[in-house]
Parts: C-alpha cells; structure tokens; sequence
C-alpha cells in the first residue's frame, strides 16, 4: 500500500478525526472509508444518485418544520414517510409492474404471497439487506440463486414431462438429474 500526503483545511480534518473516534476508526481508516464510499455512489446510476440526494435533504428540512427527528417521532416519521413516497411518484415510469425474465432470482414469482404484488419482494429485499448488507454480493445470494435456477429447471422438466406423456412420448428422466452449466461428458 502506497502513502499519500494530502493537505485539509482544519475544519476537515477536524471533522474527520471526530468521525474517526465516533466510529472507532483510525483517521487513516475513516479517510480510506469515506473514499470508498464516494466511488460506491458514483458506481449508482444517476436517477438513484439523485433520489437519494434528495432523501438525504429531507431530514434536516423535516426537523425544521416538525422540531422532530424523524427517527424519535412518529409523527416526523410519517412525514418523512410521505416524502419519499412523493419523490418515489415523482420517478415512477409507466407502464407494468409485471417482471420478464429474471435470471438473479431467488424468490419465485409462483408464490401466492409475491403473485402481483412487488410490495412483498421489496419487503423481503429490504428484509435480507437489514440483516445482511453486503448480502448482494455474498455466497448465500449466489447458493439461492443456485437453488432457485435449478428448481426452476426442474418445474420446467416436469411440466415438459407432463406434456410428453400426454403426448404418449417417453421423456428421458435423465434431463432433470444433469447437472448445471456442465455438458454432459461423452466417452469415446
């Protein structure tokens, strides 16, 4: 790892040794954790950027109006609510809530709690990344993911089962037992 020497006003640095002890982070850390973050949003797409510049406004805008901190007072709260749920109309795109083709999933769109209704798959995203937030990018998403493409697989090898038989076809059973991603090995 490579030093670098940078200049700060002493109100910046200030701050940031206050961060620093406030997170039990040495300064060198709390400066490396703030660049981190930085590049981190600049890796979000531009409508996000922006919505959740705007959130972060909110806050300090609703305690001037209500006296309240958002997270000590329901009424606040409910406020705070209302406001993202009006800069969330005002990004809604038209048309279908309906998903196509959803190659990362790992909850079926066939359960009769999530049938129409993307509310349940928000709560069950905000739900995991509560508990896990770097869960994006960890092996349990990747071993669902796993799971649900290969039950996926095998509701499609029963239903074309299904229709082979009513067609008075065998199917090969065989199908649904290959394993996923590799090709069958062929002697010689």
């Amino acid at each position: 790892m490579k030093q670098l020497k940078v200049a700060l006003p002493d109100d910046l640095r200030a701050r940031l040794e206050t961060a620093s002890s406030r997170s039990g982070r040495s300064l060198a850390d709390e400066i490396r954790a703030r660049v981190e973050a930085s590049f981190a949003q600049e890796a979000v797409d531009k409508p996000t950027r922006d919505f959740l510049e705007g959130v972060a406004l909110m806050p300090a805008e609703i305690e001037l109006e209500t006296g309240a901190a958002w997270h000590k007072h329901a009424g606040a709260h409910a406020v705070f609510t209302q406001a993202i749920l009006s800069r969330l109309e005002e990004l809604k795109p038209k048309g279908s809530t309906a998903f196509g083709d959803r190659p990362h999933a790992t909850v079926f769109d066939e359960d009769p709690t999530l049938l129409g209704d993307p509310t349940q798959l928000g709560a069950i995203i905000e739900y995991r990344l509560r508990r896990q937030p770097d869960f994006t990018n960890s092996s349990t998403r990747q071993l669902m993911e796993e799971e649900h493409r290969r039950a996926r697989l095998a509701q499609t090898g029963l239903r074309m089962e299904q229709a082979a038989r009513r067609r008075g076809q065998k199917f090969p059973p065989s199908l649904l037992n290959e394993p996923l991603d590799q090709p069958k090995k062929r002697g010689k």
